[in-house]
């Protein structure tokens, strides 16, 4: 998929695959803000479920995406073994799927554009999340006539600190990586913008 007749360079393409209506809203409003010069594909399964979302991700691996990752909730994984267990053997059984991982949910990564540093606060679900991302999108809400009326990505773009959000993301990862139990919150939606970075170059 990454080459043309006469050996000349295709698009790169990525796709973005999310659990649910949030995560397919914020890539697909990306697409259409940024016109980047490469494919940019959000998905959505049928079902919430990891195995129908990693499933989808396989798919779009064979169709020969150059990139394609899973954007994975946490907060309904955590705290329960087998459901653990069962996601370390889908990323270990799946390495050309790039895992970006949010705990508890994608909402997290909102909010980071207007944190003004790391913080390990605890954040222990949507609802937590999203009280305190209200404070600064009074009308947030995961819903299609939310996202009607408001374009995710170019709210959070020209209203947040985006640069230093993807910068905080990657910090608090590893802070999560090396002290799980202080930084139990963050995002690796870092990695989807280094992507990019280096697609751009």
């Amino acid at each position: 998929m990454s080459m043309r007749p006469g050996n000349r360079k295709a698009r790169k393409s990525i796709s973005i695959i999310g659990e649910g209506l949030t995560e397919y809203r914020y890539v697909d409003d990306m697409r259409t803000t940024e016109r980047y010069r490469f494919s940019l594909v959000p998905g959505i399964p049928k079902h919430s479920d990891i195995d129908d979302i990693v499933n989808l991700a396989r798919e779009r691996v064979y169709a020969g995406y150059d990139y394609v990752l899973c954007l994975i909730d946490m907060d309904v994984i955590e705290g329960n073994h087998e459901k653990m267990e069962h996601y370390r053997a889908l990323k270990k059984d799946n390495p050309k799927i790039i895992f970006v991982e949010s705990s508890p949910c994608t909402e997290y990564w909102f909010l980071m554009h207007y944190m003004p540093r790391p913080s390990s606060k605890e954040y222990a679900n949507y609802d937590a999340v999203a009280q305190e991302l209200k404070k600064h999108i009074p009308n947030y809400d995961k819903t299609d006539v939310f996202f009607n009326k408001t374009h995710i990505y170019r709210e959070l773009k020209e209203k947040g600190n985006m640069e230093r959000a993807i910068e905080m993301s990657r910090e608090l990862d590893k802070l999560h990586e090396t002290e799980p139990e202080v930084y139990k919150s963050y995002t690796q939606m870092y990695k989807l913008f280094d992507i990019i970075k280096e697609i751009m170059k």
